[in-house]
């Protein structure tokens, strides 16, 4: 599993949506070793990213934000928006917004 540079402190105050977007395609491409596009609508599992990837980006996630992130919060919220989303609210101190409708039709 490739070990992203995680050198750096959080960001003082919350991040914008686009930056935490960025900041997030950034982690996607690098644990996916994902050299095309990373769409931010695509689900992460589409990247080939699973629970040990998941593990590993909460981490990143909290240490980048200073908050607690639950595992399941990339399977409740499974694309870079929607997690992004989820992310600055919990920052905000805002209850948690209602997982992502799955479509399981395919």
């Amino acid at each position: 599993m490739p070990q992203p540079d995680t050198t750096t402190s959080g960001p003082a105050q919350a991040p914008t949506a686009e930056e935490l977007r960025a900041w997030l395609t950034e982690r996607v491409a690098e644990y996916a070793r994902y050299d095309g596009e990373i769409r931010h609508e695509v689900p992460f599992a589409e990247y080939g990213l699973d629970s040990v990837y998941a593990l590993a980006m909460c981490g990143d996630i909290e240490d980048h934000l200073g908050i607690e992130a639950d595992p399941t919060i990339m399977w409740d919220h499974p694309t870079i928006v929607s997690l992004a989303d989820a992310l600055l609210a919990a920052r905000a101190g805002d209850p948690p917004a209602a997982p992502a409708a799955r479509d399981d039709s395919r």
